[in-house]
Formats: C-alpha cells, structure tokens, sequence
C-alpha cells in the first residue's frame, strides 16, 4: 500500500495499483492474464454497486484468482 495505515481510520484504502500488485502475486499462474480484465470488472461493479460492497467483490475475486482448481484431498 501506499499510505501508512492507521488503525483509528474507520475504512479501509486501498490503491487499484495496489490491488492489482496484490493479484499478481497470489493469482494462480493460469489466471495471471485474467487480472486487468478482473480488475476492471470490480471498478465497474463498485460504480453501479457502491464503495459499501466493493470489499465482497475484492473477496469474491481474489478467492476465485487464487483458485487453481486442485481440489483439497482428505487423506483419511
């Protein structure tokens, strides 16, 4: 993040870069190319859907950027 975080603030800033920078580094290497178009995907829902939802959208997109479709095998 750019900005220095203070735990008094009531909300939560983050850059799109920063976000963005973050993707890049968590994203399964199979959706590394689907990030910008992700990225603008959630900048449009946090237009139509307001700043209030925005972080459902961030959550949302990061889980499903991060999958890599491997399923969690129980070894019992």
């Amino acid at each position: 993040m750019t900005q220095a975080y203070f735990s008094s603030e009531p909300y939560f800033l983050i850059h799109w870069q920063d976000l963005e920078g973050a993707w890049r580094m968590l994203a399964a290497p199979d959706k590394q190319d689907e990030i910008v178009e992700t990225l603008k995907a959630v900048q449009s829902l946090s237009l139509s859907n307001g700043s209030e939802k925005i972080v459902f959208n961030i959550i949302a997109a990061t889980a499903w950027l991060t999958d890599d479709g491997q399923a969690v095998s129980d070894n019992t």
